[in-house]
């Protein structure tokens, strides 16, 4: 993403990268057109990405992956940096994305603000040896009844480690879902 182009170059050019190449060109442009009418950038389209605001180069940034019309996004953080109300506004898109039939997976350290939109959540946790170990997959519901916490930031911190602030029951939870699984 280059600073002195606009939106709609920004999305043509990954539009050129990530269609097919027998995509026509009105194709790719109704696919551009699509992408900036989900990710609300319509009236930006003419503008330099310099000139855009947090929220608006993040949905930039965005729209270009989601451009190829993905079965399956996986987006690390996409509300890092967004304030409450800008972080809620994309993942409201996010699972309007979600509702099309395509699977989303967000991975986000501020889940409650808009754990309403998800359908369903993975914990994952560092125990004694590894990084990215399993401690929990399913509804929010069972989730917080499998951790006994109120809140997914208390679950969070029931699995980060001591030094990080936390509990430190990664191990505990890993141990226990596995068996739950397992039989």
């Amino acid at each position: 993403m280059r600073g002195s182009d606009t939106v709609i170059h920004t999305l043509s050019d990954a539009a050129a990268l990530r269609l097919p190449r027998d995509a026509s060109h009105a194709d790719r442009r109704k696919r551009i057109y699509e992408v900036l009418k989900v990710f609300g950038l319509e009236a930006v389209k003419n503008n330099l990405v310099e000139k855009l605001s947090g929220g608006q180069r993040k949905r930039l940034s965005i729209a270009m992956e989601f451009i190829s019309n993905p079965e399956l996004f996986i987006l690390d953080e996409p509300d890092s940096g967004l304030d409450g109300v800008m972080a809620r506004e994309l993942m409201e898109q996010l699972r309007r994305i979600a509702d099309q039939g395509k699977i989303v997976i967000v991975i986000t350290h501020t889940p409650d603000r808009v754990i309403d939109l998800f359908d369903n959540v993975i914990v994952l946790a560092k125990d004694a040896n590894r990084t990215g170990r399993l401690a929990y997959y399913g509804s929010i519901s069972d989730a917080k009844t499998f951790f006994g916490k109120q809140t997914m930031e208390e679950i969070v911190m029931s699995v980060n480690r001591e030094e990080e602030g936390g509990e430190g029951k990664a191990d505990e939870y890993i141990t226990r879902y596995a068996e739950v699984c397992h039989g």
